[in-house]
């Protein structure tokens, strides 16, 4: 082992050549999966196509604009779902940032009305705000 570890420390190249090396191997075996179902897909979609083509060549340019209008508004309907799922969270977050700053105005105006000093009150609070409101 000491023997390893001293040719690696004598010769670091060897460790980048051996680092490449698994990581080209382990980028093979899953692009080679991917490629795989790629070409599985294709296939499915060709022999659709042959399907549809032998049973009523006439109409086929037809049903294939049809297909496609109807891959188009599938597809747009999935990108309005997810633009309405992503901008939710993102204004979920923008009120969660508001939040305590509208807190402490709140308090503030409950405590001038009950005419208390608002400053004093921070002040001796200090400890809790910096837990619970680190921006203060």
């Amino acid at each position: 082992m000491d023997a390893i570890t001293g040719y690696i420390d004598a010769h670091p190249a060897v460790l980048i050549m051996i680092v490449i090396f698994v990581v080209i191997f382990i980028l093979y075996f899953i692009f080679k999966k991917f490629i795989k179902f790629v070409l599985v897909l294709l296939f499915i979609l060709l022999a659709a196509g042959g399907y549809y083509y032998f049973k009523d060549p006439a109409t086929m340019p037809e049903k294939i604009k049809k297909s496609v209008d109807m891959m188009k508004s599938g597809i747009n309907e999935v990108v309005d779902t997810s633009k309405r799922f992503i901008g939710t969270p993102r204004s979920y977050t923008k009120k969660a940032k508001k939040f305590p700053v509208m807190l402490i105005n709140c308090s503030k105006t409950r405590m001038k009305k009950r005419g208390s000093d608002v400053d004093e009150f921070i002040k001796s609070r200090r400890s809790v705000n910096i837990l619970i409101f680190p921006t203060l």
